[in-house]
């Protein structure tokens, strides 16, 4: 028992620690600078580090992911606590739920794990498999370079990739931002709405601009292996489909 408590506790100094030096070498970037981010250095140098790869994943139960990596090495990770999963919608779900939108095969897996011999052991940070993203919120807080925040409003304006239940992505050059829509609005020429009531009249390659409160700005680390660049939430402006015309405000 003694044994497992302090792996337990050399595994969370660990993601500190990680957590820490993925902040420390991201590289910085502006809202206009989204399209040409810097590279990151490669965390090659921690006894136990946080890597990301192709795998396959071979099993999935309430706590645990099994995987077999690219160098043929089975290991088995942690999974329990809470996941942001990015699905039809996003949400935030224990692993118990959480584990039912991550099936068998191959997937992009961030994790935390040891390069020790016979290490089969690690934990579970981040996972992109088809449509779905699932990640750690502390790994999100880890890779977060830039909050931009104003009490009037920012602007932003993309090409629409992807519409949700309560999310849109909309694409800028190579890089993705994820706009959450949640929440009621009033439509221009039609009244107080849901976002489900109007999100069929936002269609992919649509030119949508936000106006917003919030940017959150990610580091190349989890933009390359999740495929999010930033987070966009908090409206007083407007939503704006330049392609069609629809237009929302927030009630």
């Amino acid at each position: 028992m003694s044994l497992k408590l302090s792996r337990k506790k050399i595994a969370l100094l660990t993601v500190i620690i990680a957590a820490s030096l993925i902040i420390s070498i991201s590289g910085a970037y502006a809202l206009n600078e989204l399209s040409s981010p810097a590279d990151d250095e490669p965390i090659s140098d921690l006894k136990r580090k946080v890597v990301a790869e192709e795998v396959t994943i071979t099993s999935i139960d309430n706590s645990t992911v099994t995987i077999l990596r690219e160098s043929g090495e089975q290991m088995n990770l942690s999974a329990k606590g809470r996941w942001v999963v990015i699905s039809d919608e996003t949400r935030v779900l224990p692993w118990t739920e959480a584990k039912d939108y991550v099936k068998e095969g191959t997937a992009q897996a961030i994790i935390l794990a040891g390069n020790l011999e016979n290490e089969t052991e690690g934990m579970l940070l981040g996972l992109k498999q088809g449509e779905v993203t699932i990640f750690r919120p502390m790994l999100a807080k880890a890779c977060a370079r830039k909050h931009k925040h104003t009490s009037i409003y920012l602007s932003f304006r993309g090409e629409v990739e992807k519409i949700g239940e309560n999310y849109m992505i909309l694409r800028r050059g190579d890089q993705k931002i994820l706009a959450s829509t949640r929440g009621s609005w009033i439509k221009a020429g039609g009244g107080e709405v849901e976002w489900k009531d109007v999100s069929s009249e936002f269609n992919q390659g649509d030119q949508v601009r936000l106006f917003y409160h919030n940017l959150v700005i990610m580091n190349n680390f989890f933009a390359e292996n999740l495929g999010i660049r930033g987070f966009i939430w908090g409206y007083s402006g407007a939503i704006i489909d330049l392609t069609s015309g629809t237009t929302l405000s927030r009630k």
